[in-house]
C-alpha cells in the first residue's frame, strides 16, 4: 500500500525588511504533495529515520566546519531515548562523518557558508542552504550550492529544492548545484549534479505557491475555533 502523503502547510516568516517569506524546505512539502511524491521518511519507523537524517546533517556540517577551523571540535548528536538501538545510532553517525570527509577531500571542498540564511525578494523564499562552497568538479574550480540528503532515493522535489537555493540572493553566483546523497547504513555516497539554469518554470511555480500562501496568511488567516 502506498504511504500516506503528509500535508503540512509551509512555514511563513517575516524578514528584516518586513516582507513575508516561505522557507524553501517547507515549500518542498507542498511540492511533494502536488507531485505525488512520498515523504522523505515514511512508514512505522519514519520518526527514527528522520532523527537519523537530521543527526547525519549535523555531524557532517560540524565535520567540515572543524576541518577548516570554524569549530573547535565535532559535536556528535547524542543518542535519543526514542531511538531503539544505541549502537546503530553511533554507527550511522560515524559512517556519515567518514563518508562526508571523503567527499570534502575528493572534491577539494572549501566552505564559504554553512547553513547560511538567504532570501529572494523576487521569489518570496528564504532558505538555510546546507553548504555553499568552492570545489573541484570535472576539472574546474567552481562555486556550488550543496544540499545533503540521507534518504532512500532522490526525487524531483530534491532537485527543485537545489534550484530554489541557487536563486536566493546569497548564492546567485553559484555555477552548479549538487545533491550529496548518502546511505545512512553503509555511508556509501554519491553526488548528482543539478543544472541551476534549467526548469526555472518549476522554481517560478514554487514562488507562486509561496506568494499565494503568504497572501492567505496575511490577508485571510484561518479562523481559530
Amino acid at each position: 500500500m502506498k504511504p500516506r502523503i503528509e500535508k503540512r502547510a509551509p512555514r511563513c516568516t517575516i524578514g528584516a525588511d518586513g516582507r513575508h517569506y516561505v522557507s524553501v524546505t517547507s515549500a518542498m512539502g507542498l511540492v511533494k504533495m502536488l507531485l505525488g511524491e512520498e515523504p522523505d521518511y515514511f512508514g512505522p519507523q519514519a520518526a527514527i529515520h528522520a532523527a537519523e537524517g537530521t543527526a547525519c546533517h549535523a555531524v557532517c556540517l560540524d565535520t567540515i566546519a572543524f576541518m577548516f577551523g570554524w569549530l573547535p571540535e565535532i559535536t556528535v548528536p547524542p543518542w535519543p531515548a526514542e531511538h531503539p538501538a544505541k549502537g546503530r545510532w553511533y554507527d550511522v553517525l560515524t559512517a556519515a562523518r567518514d563518508g562526508f570527509a571523503e567527499f570534502v577531500d575528493q572534491y577539494k571542498v572549501e566552505p564559504l557558508a554553512i547553513e547560511q540564511e538567504s532570501y529572494s525578494v523576487a521569489l518570496g523564499l528564504v532558505g538555510h542552504l546546507d553548504l555553499f562552497c568552492k570545489l573541484k568538479y570535472k576539472g574546474r574550480r567552481v562555486k556550488a550550492v550543496v544540499d545533503l540528503k540521507f534518504v532512500a532515493g532522490l526525487t524531483e522535489s530534491h532537485r527543485l529544492q537545489v534550484r530554489c537555493y541557487g536563486r536566493l540572493e546569497g548564492f546567485r553566483d553559484a555555477t552548479i548545484g549538487l545533491l550529496y546523497h548518502a546511505n545512512r547504513t553503509t555511508g556509501v555516497w554519491k553526488v548528482e549534479e543539478v543544472n541551476l539554469n534549467e526548469r526555472l518554470e518549476d522554481v517560478l511555480a514554487v514562488s507562486h505557491a509561496a506568494k499565494l500562501y503568504t497572501w492567505q496568511q496575511t490577508h485571510h488567516p484561518p479562523q481559530k475555533e
